[in-house]
C-alpha cells in the first residue's frame, strides 16, 4: 500500500518515537512505549505563544472600525517599532514574506529573461519570486559547514544579465555577508537578503536585513515574530522604500498619499491589514525573549549532537 507520511511527519514521528524508546521508568527499566514511565509527561508549549495582550490587541481594531492601514495606525506604529529594534532606517510592512520578495524584485528592476542568484536549499517562496518575474534562477550551491549560500562560489555565476543576488539566511543563521557585498559593489548588483527566518540574528554586531539593499522577513505562523501570515522589508534608502511603498499599494505612492486616487507607477495590493499589525506589535513584547531562547536551546541541541560522532552540524555565526 502507498504511504501518504510526508517527510515532516517522518521526522516528526522517529523523533518522539526515539525519544520514547529511551525513556525509561525507574523502577522497570521499562521504555516508555512498553509501559514505562515517560521522560516528558505533560505537553510541550503551544506555539504561537499568546495571551492578554493580544485578544485586547485584536479587540481594539475590531471596535475601532479602522480595519485598513489608509486610515488606521497600527501597521505604521508597526514599521517605526521593527525598523527601530532592527536598527533599519525604514520598514514597509507586507501581507507576508513572498511578498517581501516579490515588492524587492520589483523595485530593483528585475524584469524578464534577467538572471537572479539563490541558493538551492531553502524555502520555495525564493524560488517561486524569481519565476513570477518571467527571470531565470541561477543557484549557487550551498557550504556544507554553514548550509548557506557558499560565498566563494557567488562571483562565477555573475554575468551580464545578472540583476540581483538574494541569500537566503536560513534557519536563523547568517550568510557570510561581507563576501556577498563585495561582490554585489564590485559588479554593480543589488543584494536583496532573504531574512525570512533570522528574526534579530547579526552579522558582526548588526541586524541581518539591514545590509543589503532591502531585508525580507516574514511573519508566517512558524516564524519567532508571527501574525500568522504577514512581512516586512527593511531599507535604508528612502527612494528605494518609496518605490517599494507605491509597488504594494496598486501604484499609489506616499507623495502623493493615494487618498485622491492618483497613481505613481504600477503595482499590486500587497498590505498588511490593522489586525495583523496589532498582533505583531504585542508579539514584539515576547521576541527578543522567544529568540534568545531559541538560540540557547539551538546551543544545547548542538552540544548534544557532539556526542554522536556520525552527525554533523552546522556551524553558527554570531546571532542574538
Amino acid at each position: 500500500m502507498k504511504s501518504h507520511l510526508s517527510r515532516r511527519g517522518f521526522l516528526a514521528g522517529a523523533s518522539a518515537a526515539g525519544v520514547a524508546l529511551r525513556a525509561s521508568a525507574a523502577d522497570t527499566g521499562k521504555p516508555a512505549l512498553l509501559g514505562g514511565s515517560k521522560v516528558r509527561p505533560q505537553p510541550f508549549p503551544a506555539w504561537p505563544v499568546s495571551g492578554e495582550t493580544e485578544e485586547r490587541a485584536l479587540l481594539d481594531v475590531l471596535h475601532s472600525g479602522k480595519w485598513f492601514r489608509g486610515n488606521g495606525r497600527n501597521v505604521k506604529k508597526f514599521e517605526q517599532e521593527y525598523a527601530r529594534v532592527t536598527g533599519a532606517k525604514d520598514c514597509l510592512a507586507t501581507c507576508n514574506g513572498t511578498a517581501a520578495l516579490s515588492i524587492s524584485l520589483n523595485v530593483v528592476g528585475v524584469e524578464p529573461g534577467d538572471e537572479v542568484i539563490i541558493p538551492p536549499y531553502t524555502f520555495i517562496a525564493t524560488l517561486n519570486v524569481v519565476l513570477r518575474q518571467y527571470a531565470l534562477p541561477v543557484f549557487v550551491d550551498t557550504d556544507p559547514d554553514t548550509f548557506q549560500m557558499d560565498a566563494r562560489r557567488v562571483e562565477a555565476a555573475v554575468t551580464g544579465r545578472t540583476r540581483a543576488i538574494m541569500p537566503v539566511h536560513l534557519g536563523g543563521n547568517v550568510c557570510d555577508l561581507d563576501a556577498l557585498l563585495d561582490i554585489a559593489r564590485k559588479h554593480k548588483v543589488p543584494l536583496i537578503e532573504d531574512a525570512c527566518q533570522a528574526h534579530l540574528a547579526e552579522w558582526k554586531g548588526r541586524k541581518a536585513g539591514t545590509w543589503g539593499d532591502t531585508g525580507c522577513f516574514s511573519f508566517q505562523a512558524s516564524k519567532n515574530l508571527n501574525c500568522g501570515e504577514g512581512g516586512a522589508i527593511l531599507f535604508n534608502d528612502p527612494e528605494i522604500r518609496e518605490r517599494a511603498y507605491t509597488f504594494h499599494n496598486n501604484g499609489s505612492g506616499l507623495k502623493p498619499t493615494g487618498a485622491n486616487f492618483t497613481y505613481a507607477g504600477s503595482g499590486t495590493n500587497l498590505r498588511l491589514t490593522e489586525f495583523q499589525a496589532a498582533i505583531l506589535l504585542a508579539q514584539m513584547e515576547r521576541i527578543e525573549q522567544q529568540a534568545r531562547r531559541r538560540s540557547e536551546n539551538a546551543k544545547y541541541l548542538t552540544s548534544m549532537l557532539r556526542e554522536i560522532e556520525e552527525i554533523g552540524r552546522a556551524s553558527c555565526r554570531e546571532r542574538v
